[in-house]
């Protein structure tokens, strides 16, 4: 019973984890397409370093929810990991369409 609670503990945490990497993810993106608009270059390379550490992050949580996937916790996993790609995806696509150029940085 203890192992049990102790594995139900460790998904939860593996979850919460992933979750606060995907607010990350939307608060970078925020915070980019903010910086982009009011186009001020040390805001925008703040944001692009949020995205960065946002992108390792929801890696991160991929891996580790990775590791609990199975039947009993299938369909919470799934539904976590489906918005880690997402979340993943968003980060790429906005660090591609909104690159700095060189002479910027």
């Amino acid at each position: 019973m203890s192992d049990t609670r102790e594995f139900s503990m460790q998904v939860q945490h593996a979850i919460d984890a992933a979750d606060q990497a995907i607010r990350l993810a939307t608060d970078a993106e925020y915070k980019l397409q903010r910086a982009i608009v009011q186009a001020h270059p040390q805001d925008i390379q703040s944001a692009q370093a949020a995205l960065t550490q946002a992108k390792h992050k929801v890696r991160d949580a991929q891996e580790q929810l990775q590791t609990y996937n199975n039947e009993q916790y299938g369909q919470q996993i799934k539904q976590t990991m489906e918005q880690l790609t997402q979340a993943s995806q968003d980060v790429e696509a906005n660090q591609v369409k909104f690159h700095t150029p060189k002479q910027i940085r």
